[in-house]
């Protein structure tokens, strides 16, 4: 069993309403946008410099 300071046991509360007020289409919305910010950047990643 884990113990909780006061400390976290709010931010704990404070996290999960803020989540039941979002909407699973924003998160799914927004899951798609960090997932082409992150094909985009892995790609960039692995592309060739070309010679000077």
């Amino acid at each position: 069993m884990i113990t909780l300071t006061p400390d976290e046991v709010v931010l704990i509360k404070s996290v999960l309403t803020a989540l039941r007020g979002i909407k699973v289409r924003d998160i799914d919305r927004a899951l798609l946008v960090l997932s082409k910010k992150d094909i985009g950047a892995s790609s960039q990643e692995n592309r060739p410099t070309p010679p000077e």
